[in-house]
């Protein structure tokens, strides 16, 4: 029996494995992986309150993420516009709220087309983490988005949409200049963030957070977020501003849980010195004369959602209470003043992509000028689009 023939044979098929294998690194090592994610969510309805029906848009928005990689190493960029097809005056969507100064109380609604929501570049390190800079989502926003799930309402008492503003100056909500590291290991996710804004504040940064939240099983989730904003401490200490005693400083405490059929989460938050309204003074000369008087609350967001096959039903309560002990009432912010609401709604998705939503706000609290907040009803569409197209490039 000739052995030499199946032994060459068999070196040979060796030999050839090595090679493809040798080709197929060496195609891997020296190629880049273009990815391009587009998306939108396109979102308006009919919003019936105060005894009138009025068509309001509600925060659509479209957005493109590229990430461009080499093995484990790749650069992220990303940007997202508000779009509003609607013209009206009012929105009830917080999340719709666009960037404002901390001390410049802001409508709820802006007019013109487009707005900035996000931009933002950085760098991904694979099992390292991402580093991105720009006009992100912030840390802290990391822990209080478990509740803010409503297609309308919602996330009014985490104070991360503080003052009608899209939370970007305070890091809260849609950070500004900010510069953020988020990793995760084994259950637990990590973020931590400063802002880098170059305020005239005489410090070096103005602004820094933190995350840490912790998978207990698959779905179920617990975390806790900090942020701190550094302002100047010579407005801070000038007393000035009504109601400034210190830095604005964030504390929030929640979980969630996504199911097959039931979600659930729950946010508590602290804040202090970190929210504002437009308050009023009584000038002997003048008369009444508007007034920015900065605040410290406590807050609580509670939501729920049972989903049957194309229907789902919503419930949550939104409650956000200012501590004004220490604002003398010549400032003319009532005693009654809170954020109240029991929310609830329903959406039915007759296929993939596109929703039929509605949803009733009552409210019970009253606004810091002591009138009684709005009860609302909205019935609407939304149309939620995205993807993801790959490329690979070989060097």
């Amino acid at each position: 029996m000739n052995i030499r023939r199946p032994f060459c044979l068999s070196i040979g098929y060796l030999l050839l494995f090595i090679g493809v294998g040798n080709m197929q690194a060496q195609e891997t090592k020296d190629s880049l992986e273009i990815l391009f994610k587009p998306y939108a969510s396109l979102r308006g309805h009919l919003a019936a309150y105060d005894n009138k029906l009025e068509l309001q848009e509600n925060a659509s928005r479209i957005g493109l993420e590229v990430n461009i990689k080499k093995r484990d190493f790749g650069f992220i960029a990303g940007g997202e516009i508000q779009l509003n097809m609607f013209k009206g005056g009012t929105s009830f969507n917080v999340d719709g709220n666009l960037s404002g100064g901390f001390f410049s109380v802001e409508s709820a609604q802006k007019h013109q087309v487009f707005g900035n929501r996000l931009g933002y570049l950085g760098l991904d390190f694979g099992k390292f983490g991402t580093l991105t800079i720009g006009k992100q989502w912030s840390v802290y926003r990391d822990v209080t988005a478990y509740t803010d799930r409503f297609n309308v309402f919602g996330a009014r008492a985490s104070a991360t949409f503080i003052g009608g503003t899209d939370g970007g100056e305070t890091g809260t909500g849609r950070a500004d200049q900010a510069v953020i590291y988020r990793n995760h290991f084994g259950p637990f996710y990590i973020g931590g963030q400063i802002q880098a804004r170059g305020g005239n504040n005489a410090k070096f940064i103005d602004g820094f957070g933190a995350s840490l939240q912790y998978e207990i099983k698959e779905g179920f989730f617990a975390g806790a977020a900090y942020n701190r904003a550094l302002l100047s401490d010579d407005l801070v200490n000038a007393g000035r501003i009504i109601g400034l005693t210190g830095q604005p400083t964030y504390f929030s405490l929640g979980t969630k849980y996504i199911g097959p059929i039931i979600d659930f989460s729950i946010v508590g938050v602290v804040q202090k010195n970190g929210d504002f309204s437009q308050g009023s003074y009584l000038d002997p000369a003048m008369g009444s004369l508007p007034l920015t008087t900065v605040f410290n609350a406590k807050g609580v967001e509670v939501f729920g959602k049972y989903k049957f096959q194309k229907f789902s039903v919503l419930a949550g309560y939104n409650l956000y209470v200012p501590d004004l002990k220490d604002i003398s009432e010549q400032y003319h912010l009532d005693p009654g003043f809170k954020k109240n609401d029991i929310i609830v709604g329903l959406s039915y998705s007759p296929f993939r992509f596109a929703q039929i939503y509605s949803e009733q706000r009552f409210s019970m609290g009253k606004t810091a000028a002591g009138e009684r907040e709005k009860s609302v009803f909205t019935l609407g569409l939304r149309i939620d689009l995205s993807g993801t197209f790959s490329k690979k490039i070989s060097l």
